[in-house]
């Protein structure tokens, strides 16, 4: 099963975003365990604590709060993301912004998915079998064709942000 998250946290050199592992946000995500990287944030593994559900929490941090283009554009996206339902899309649940060791940020709560990306895949494998590659193009294709059609355009298609969740097919 392929999943497709609208932007996926790049892995990079960001400083001091492990302080904020263990924190709550909002009263309903405790942040458990840095998962990725990016340019802008981070994204983390959390709970919520309602249902004691694993959630995937992009983490927006303070540096780029006081950019208001910025924090419209991710209020933008995150409205789109959560509209968006497909069985090949990462489901948004939640958005919000509150204050973490005194400094705001901005969150967007995703389902957390079990599984590796395309491009891990791929830089392990020299080829993969053409029934994948079919059945990989087919739900990427359909959940790109439903972005489109609610207006959405992805603007990052890449290995990197398909993710690949075991399936019939393996």
């Amino acid at each position: 099963n392929v999943k497709l998250e609208t932007r996926n946290a790049k892995r990079s050199s960001m400083i001091g975003l492990e302080h904020y592992v263990g924190h709550v946000l909002d009263e309903k995500y405790r942040l458990e365990r840095l998962l990725g990287r990016g340019g802008m944030g981070a994204v983390y593994l959390a709970t919520h604590l309602g249902t004691g559900r694993y959630v995937a929490l992009k983490l927006i941090t303070p540096q780029f709060m006081s950019n208001e283009e910025f924090v419209e554009r991710f209020k933008r996206e995150a409205r789109a993301a959560g509209r968006l339902r497909h069985p090949n899309v990462v489901d948004v649940t939640d958005f919000g912004f509150a204050e973490v060791t005194d400094e705001p940020v901005a969150y967007l709560v995703m389902e957390y998915l079990d599984g590796c990306t395309l491009g891990d895949v791929l830089a392990e494998e020299e080829r993969l079998p053409l029934e994948w590659v079919v059945d990989i193009l087919e739900q990427v294709c359909s959940a790109v064709h439903e972005a489109h059609e609610q207006g959405i355009v992805h603007r990052d298609l890449k290995p990197d942000n398909i993710w690949l969740e075991p399936n019939r097919l393996g």
